[in-house]
């Protein structure tokens, strides 16, 4: 274990210890008389937590301290969770889970409960129906927008679980009914069509209360479960197993991940369960897993469809000499599809410590691919020997110049014909050339 990894841990079970302390109302807390409420000094702070949250945050972290703030702790939240979106680097990230930490410390229901079910509620799966109607530009536009927004939001809910901000939202029954995590987890499903059921209502209530499922794990199923068909998410579980892949164990196999987890992040005391459990791990990895299946599966049927598209352009090209712009369009537009997953599911690959699919390359299938024409076939039904309706009356249908033209411009063409003609030598000539 390297010397970063080692100082990573030891900030990670001091920020336990602290939250936990706060979840149990443990933790020491400012005489309510040395409180400054000042307004002008309260709201400057919720201006700093919504500006400068990273980059205030040693200020920040003293504030906390000082200021009195109950009465602006509902203003507090969301300033929080705006300027937590401008969280980019990793320092940036431990500072503004410092200032959180901070907070909870004085406000763990009011405050911290909120900022979840926030967070929550940003974490939900596109509605694919939406994006269909939106024009290319705006969908662009707006699932860049989305996956930043998100990646930021993601990243701060796994740091916070890792730091034991979650832990009463996950182990309180009190805590977790006041998020109703069944119900966020249902309104991603709701997006994708797929909760219009009372049995799968009834499986998902299940599923939240078995071991194991923490606010991660649903968070992660309502981005990746509800997308298997798209994977328009597929950047933020990328993004996600490369910042936990060590925290979380995601590359190490479930036979080994019980004698991990637990000894490098030991439970506080004899009689706590780990902050970060082998159970939760094992289904997060699980989730991820099961998404990038889906994803190489997704890329396999689309690599044969590239290969039966260049078939079949190169069967045009030998039968029609010319390739029309909307097939070639259709074709690259395919392409790309299938090049940007195939990058993205190798990234995931990585992120997970999977080996990359191996897939025929697209551009060497066609050499697996050849023209034939079945003459049997075509001798016993000729419309075997046509592509589609349109190519069959291009070649039988033949044009009859005479129902569209004037008998005119046909009879001025005969003529016309006639008058070229040579004018036949007549015998008398050759007779007088024979007197001569």
């Amino acid at each position: 274990m390297d010397e970063s990894t080692v100082k990573r841990h030891e900030r990670l079970r001091a920020l336990q210890r602290a939250n936990l302390d706060s979840w149990r109302g443990q933790s020491e807390q400012p005489e309510a008389k040395t409180l400054d409420a000042s307004i002008k000094k309260n709201t400057g702070f919720i201006k700093k937590c919504k500006t400068n949250l990273c980059a205030e945050a040693a200020q920040l972290l003293r504030d906390v301290k000082q200021l009195k703030l109950e009465r602006y702790v509902v203003e507090l939240m969301p300033a929080v969770y705006e300027g937590m979106q401008r969280c980019r680097t990793g320092g940036e990230y431990a500072a503004a889970i410092d200032v959180i930490t901070a907070l909870h410390a004085r406000f763990p229901e009011k405050f911290t409960v909120a900022l979840i079910a926030h967070m929550l509620k940003q974490l939900q799966a596109p509605s694919v129906a939406a994006l269909q109607a939106a024009s290319t530009e705006q969908r662009e536009r707006e699932e860049q927008a989305r996956v930043t927004r998100q990646r930021t939001v993601l990243r701060v809910l796994g740091e916070m679980y890792v730091a034991g901000l979650l832990w009463a939202v996950d182990t309180q029954s009190e805590c977790a009914s006041e998020l109703d995590l069944a119900g966020a987890f249902m309104q991603g499903h709701a997006l994708s069509g797929t909760s219009n059921n009372a049995k799968f209502v009834t499986r998902v209530r299940e599923m939240v209360q078995q071991r194991g499922h923490c606010v991660v794990v649903g968070a992660l199923q309502n981005l990746l479960l509800t997308d298997r068909e798209h994977h328009l998410s597929i950047a933020l579980a990328t993004s996600f197993a490369r910042a936990f892949r060590a925290d979380l164990k995601l590359t190490t196999p479930d036979d080994e991940t019980n004698s991990t987890t637990d000894a490098e992040y030991p439970a506080i005391s004899e009689a706590d369960e780990p902050v970060v459990t082998t159970a939760s791990c094992v289904r997060i990895r699980g989730v991820l897993h099961e998404y990038l299946d889906s994803a190489v599966e997704r890329l396999r049927v689309m690599n044969k469809g590239l290969a039966k598209m260049r078939q079949n352009n190169e069967e045009r090209l030998f039968s029609k000499g010319v390739i029309h712009a909307d097939v070639q369009e259709k074709f690259k537009r395919h392409e790309r599809a299938y090049e940007k997953l195939s990058d993205s599911v190798n990234a995931l690959c990585d992120a997970l410590g999977c080996a990359q699919p191996i897939l025929v390359d697209a551009e060497d299938a066609r050499d697996r691919f050849s023209i034939v024409i079945d003459e049997q076939a075509a001798q016993k039904d000729g419309s075997d020997l046509w592509e589609d309706d349109e190519e069959r009356t291009f070649y039988e249908n033949v044009l009859d110049l005479r129902s569209r033209l004037p008998p005119s411009m046909l009879e001025a063409g005969s003529k016309r014909a006639t008058s070229e003609e040579p004018e036949p030598v007549e015998e008398e000539a050759f007779a007088d050339l024979s007197t001569d």
